[in-house]
């Protein structure tokens, strides 16, 4: 039992960091690249990173518990929980690697991702939302268009004013673009980006995801051993007793009597 303790103890240490890091990497991504919601139909690849930050954020609990239970080894309810939390948490990271297969297929076909940004840029001069994630990602990645700034003549618009590394501010004048400051396009950076959001996440969810299956199996050793340990409800221990043979006790000598002869 000491050694499944120890083994939790160093799982409950890799769990909060590891959970950590998945957890606020993921959300700094999503709002970081919250622009593809809008200029890609990857929304809902990406939204299925939501299962990562809920199977990072279950690691805090699991990090608290795997800590007691090694005082507590015989508590039935803490190694229930503790059990309960880390099938959860594998559950929804397996979850989610399978969910990111989307995002990883529209990674190595670029013209998916090509295509489906071509057909946001025709709703840039109609959708706010659309206009406004357009302008961030050209600023965030310094690139004009999908593929170069032919796109939004192609698509007959002209230049936004984020090609030129301006943001609009409802002035004409600053709505003008006449020679674009970056000129490479969109989609190279992005399929870049993409890729190591990726990579990224199914890798730390796989590490978690080995912590909490040794987790799993140390709580489960840790409860086998309690149980074989822990005697009967009621049973009270009894003093040892041994039974032996003896020989029983001499009877008292009787005199016997004593036969005479008749005189004669």
């Amino acid at each position: 039992m000491r050694s499944s303790g120890l083994v939790l103890f160093v799982c409950s240490g890799l769990l909060l960091s590891g959970g950590s890091i998945l957890g606020v990497s993921t959300i700094w991504s999503l709002i970081r690249m919250s622009y593809y919601f809008w200029t890609s139909d990857l929304g809902v690849e990406l939204g299925s990173s939501v299962l990562f930050i809920s199977g990072a954020l279950l690691c805090l609990p699991a990090c608290w518990l795997a800590t007691l239970v090694p005082y507590h080894p015989r508590s039935l309810s803490l190694l229930a929980t503790l059990m309960i939390l880390v099938t959860t948490g594998i559950m929804l990271l397996s979850i989610g690697m399978t969910s990111i297969t989307g995002l990883s297929r529209a990674v190595r076909e670029p013209a998916i991702l090509n295509a489906s940004m071509l057909r946001s840029m025709s709703f840039e001069a109609i959708d706010p939302s659309v206009r406004s994630a357009f302008a961030s990602m050209q600023m965030e990645l310094k690139c004009c268009g999908v593929k170069s700034h032919e796109d939004w003549y192609n698509n007959g618009q002209r230049l936004p004013p984020s090609c030129c590394g301006r943001v609009w501010n409802g002035k004409n004048g600053n709505n003008i673009c006449e020679i674009p400051l970056y000129s490479t396009g969109c989609l190279r950076p992005a399929l870049f980006e993409l890729r190591m959001l990726a990579n990224s996440i199914t890798i730390l969810a796989c590490a978690i995801i080995i912590v909490k299956a040794v987790t799993l199996y140390a709580a489960a050793y840790t409860l086998v051993t309690g149980v074989v340990e822990r005697p009967p409800a009621g049973y009270k221990p009894q003093p040892m007793r041994f039974a032996c043979l003896t020989a029983p006790p001499f009877a008292p000598a009787y005199s016997q009597p004593r036969l005479e002869a008749p005189a004669i």
